[in-house]
């Protein structure tokens, strides 16, 4: 039975049976990681970057100068390309599709890896269901990432459905911690993260969604 670290809100912490095994994969796939990390962050672009070309410059109406006898080449326009200030060639066009094309099996597999690759390293723990905080208190999670020793690491905190607006709002003013529900987490999410924070109803989701 594999073992993981159970934490509650006032830092104290103890080893129990990983019950859900599911999301362990016996061979984690780095290729699957990059792949979905990749995708995600094609899908990101906008795709809404343009140049100018010959035809949609200002200016350069008039030709520069007359075709002969001035020992210069002959120009057209300024508005052609090599002129500062004229048309770009090939330039990008907007509403370009950077979309990568990522299968399910995939994208489930991938989310799998990464947090199997987190678990081997002892950079994933589990967290009570129970952190409801009646107002918002930055000091009482800092307090508990000093106490996990984890304070100067990237933290990544997967929350499970119920209304945890004043956790949130406790980890917003502090640098390197992010807070998210569970169907909002993704691999490069996991990824970049020293360490995953789970509870306990949002790693069951994930087994759900994802083994």
């Amino acid at each position: 039975m594999e073992k993981v670290n159970l934490v509650d809100l006032s830092g104290n912490i103890k080893k129990i049976d990983l019950k859900n095994t599911s999301l362990i994969e016996a061979k984690p796939s780095k290729q699957a990681i990059f792949d979905s990390i990749l995708s995600e962050n094609a899908g990101e672009r906008q795709g809404t970057h343009s140049t100018k070309t010959k035809a949609e410059v200002r200016g350069g109406g008039r030709k520069p100068w007359r075709q002969k006898h001035t020992g210069k080449a002959r120009q057209g326009s300024t508005r052609s390309p090599q002129w500062v200030g004229g048309g770009v060639v090939f330039g990008p066009k907007p509403n370009r599709n950077y979309d990568i094309k990522l299968n399910k099996k995939v994208r489930k597999l991938a989310v799998r890896s990464a947090i199997t690759f987190k678990f081997k390293e002892n950079q994933i723990y589990l967290m009570v269901n129970d952190i409801d905080m009646k107002s918002p208190s930055t000091n009482k999670i800092d307090t508990l990432l000093k106490k996990l020793e984890i304070n100067n690491k990237k933290i990544l905190f997967i929350l499970n459905d119920e209304k945890n607006e004043n956790f949130n709002l406790s980890c917003r003013n502090i640098q390197k911690v992010y807070s998210k529900k569970w169907n909002q987490v993704s691999t490069r999410d996991i990824a970049n993260s020293h360490i995953t924070i789970c509870q306990e109803n949002a790693f069951d989701k994930l087994s759900e969604v994802f083994a």
